[in-house]
């Protein structure tokens, strides 16, 4: 598999987040409503640039924090109902994914078992990222962050 190595600058982000363990196809439904109020969210850094932004670790129930936000310059007017994420400056390796959704568990079981193993790169305890852009639109591919040392 093809990946790459970056170095990110820290960012700030706001969206919406949802707690559990996704076994209900809970996040694609976040994704839903995050879409629904996007034009909510002021100062966005570039049109439609999004994150799926993975932070801590999963507990004891194998249940995490994911936001479906967009990268902002301000955290003035903030929605209400909505958080605010800041992402630290760190590297990353990016796996660029291009498959049906369905088979994306299968996809993060290969980076987390092969692929990064195989990298000589040691994770860092960092937010994984799920970068949304124009790709995404137009033909579904989207990058991947695994945070490393």
């Amino acid at each position: 598999m093809e990946r790459k190595i970056v170095d990110l600058k820290e960012f700030k982000a706001v969206g919406v987040t949802y707690f559990g363990d996704n076994k209900n196809g809970e996040i694609p439904a976040l994704w839903g409503t995050f879409n629904k109020r996007y034009a909510d969210i002021k100062h966005k850094s570039k049109s439609m640039l999004c994150y799926g932004i993975c932070d801590g670790e999963p507990d004891s129930e194998c249940k995490f924090r994911y936001t479906a936000c967009a990268e902002v310059d301000s955290f003035e007017a903030v929605p209400e109902d909505m958080e605010t994420k800041v992402v630290p400056s760190g590297k990353y390796l990016v796996y660029t994914y291009s498959g049906a959704l369905e088979d994306l568990d299968s996809f993060y079981n290969d980076i987390f078992t092969t692929w990064l193993p195989a990298s000589e790169c040691e994770m860092d305890f960092r937010p994984q990222l799920e970068l949304y852009d124009e790709r995404f639109m137009s033909n579904g591919e989207f990058d991947i962050y695994i945070p490393v040392k």
